[in-house]
């Protein structure tokens, strides 16, 4: 199954089924207790899609919906402009825009351990990869934000919706970060406040994730924990993304979240 992107709006079930093949994500947690505001906006969706052979135990080509929804705006040409002039700023070869000079990760960062090329990572992992030329990663799957993308996500084999070896590019260090998966979510902090701060959020488990994101925000937004970012949403949306990695393309009773904040793994959590 070739990888292909599929958006839909915010909503927490598929729909769209081919003859006689079932639901591939019926076993996929969904928020479905969560009020949603009607003005919710899309999930940028990672998953691979039907092969053009016949295969009877294939997942639909079209019908997966996001999670958290809502695409992040595009940051303005002129920001980027800025961030050049204010020195030391390379241009990624995935992204039209200049990044800062490059910082390893912290010590103790769930990413912080490197690995050579090829290695094969337990699910639930993150690495760097540093050896490896950006044509070895896989297929180019998809970038966030949609526009002048700040991180970009490649498949290794992308003609398998079994889990396998994603890549994601963008990071100060300019390693790309290598996880195993069988599908992966993007999942904007709009979204993730429309969830978090709505009338069910309290009722929610409180995560590493979840208070990296606070901290993040309360820099970025200048707002106290609870609260939304407001005003400021479109500069925190540059470059920051929940990563959700699922097992399988199935039943998943849990899954990897990860907290993505100026080219930087911020956090890494297990959900339920």
């Amino acid at each position: 199954m070739g990888a292909r992107v599929i958006r839909g709006g915010f909503v927490l079930c598929v729909g769209l089924f081919l003859a006689g093949c079932g639901d591939p994500l019926s076993g996929v947690p969904k928020y479905q207790d969560v009020p949603l505001a009607d003005d919710a906006g899309q999930a940028d969706v990672v998953t691979p899609e039907t092969p053009r052979t016949p295969v009877t135990d294939a997942p639909p080509r079209r019908g997966l919906l996001g999670l958290f929804g809502a695409r992040a705006a595009a940051a303005k040409r002129d920001d980027a402009t800025e961030l050049a002039a204010a020195g030391g700023a390379t241009l990624d070869e995935d992204a039209d825009r200049p990044r800062k000079r490059a910082r390893a990760p912290r010590p103790g960062a769930p990413d912080a351990r490197e690995i050579p090329f090829g290695t094969r990572l337990p699910y639930g992992q993150i690495a760097r990869v540093c050896d490896a030329p950006r044509r070895k990663l896989g297929k180019k799957i998809e970038g966030y934000p949609e526009r002048r993308s700040t991180y970009v996500l490649y498949d290794s084999a992308p003609d398998t919706s079994s889990a396998r070896s994603f890549y994601l590019t963008g990071f100060d260090d300019g390693c790309a970060r290598q996880f195993t998966a069988a599908l992966v979510i993007f999942g904007s902090p709009e979204s993730y406040e429309q969830i978090h701060y709505g009338p069910s959020g309290e009722a929610q488990p409180i995560s590493e994730t979840d208070k990296a994101y606070e901290k993040v925000k309360r820099r970025v937004c200048g707002v106290r924990k609870g609260k939304p970012c407001g005003s400021k949403m479109r500069r925190l949306e540059r470059d920051t993304v929940f990563v959700s990695v699922y097992e399988r393309f199935g039943s998943n009773p849990r899954w990897k979240n990860i907290l993505l904040h100026d080219g930087e793994v911020v956090a890494m959590d297990m959900k339920d």
